[in-house]
Formats: C-alpha cells, structure tokens, sequence
C-alpha cells in the first residue's frame, strides 16, 4: 500500500514518474526531541504523539534529485497524521491530518 500511496502521490503532486523497483523503504520510532523541523514544523509536532512511528519512502529520479515521502502514523490505528515531503534535503510540502 505505501508503495502505492508514494508513486501516486509523486506522479499527482510532482508529476515524477517513480520506478517501484527503485523505491527504499525506512520506518523508525523517534521522540520528539529527536525530529527537527525539516521533517516536521515544531507547532505541529506538539500535537503528535510523542514517540511516533515515522515511515520513509526515498527516490532518486533520472536527474539524480533525492525524493522523501514520509508520514507519521497513528499506532493503533494505523491512520495518517501527517504527512512530508522532502527533496534534495529541503521540505517542499507537507500535509497535517488532526486539528
């Protein structure tokens, strides 16, 4: 399903089409005191739980840019709670799903 969710969202958002084969997947545990605000704005992280479950999609495309898709995940239920985008080290989007 993330494999699904990054190349559609990369083709709809970014028009980039994704080779599946060449997508890396990463997922990890961290505090908040661990994130900086290049993967998520410290207003919003407040209102993440805290540890958070962190999952990474990454690309390199054919001009040798550096995709990251990562979401963070509510743990019993598996909903997304937000969500960024990152390329070549910079954010360049992200999306929160809670108030």
């Amino acid at each position: 399903m993330n494999l699904k969710w990054f190349t559609g969202r990369m083709k709809k958002i970014f028009n980039v089409d994704v080779k599946i084969e060449e997508v890396g997947y990463e997922a990890y545990d961290f505090y908040h005191e661990e994130l900086d605000d290049l993967l998520i704005p410290a207003d919003h992280l407040e209102k993440l739980p805290d540890p958070l479950l962190f999952e990474t999609l990454s690309y390199v495309d054919d001009k040798g840019y550096e995709w990251i898709g990562g979401f963070v995940l509510e743990e019993g239920t598996k909903k997304k709670l937000f969500e960024v985008w990152i390329r070549n080290g910079e954010q360049i989007a992200y999306e929160r799903y809670f108030d």
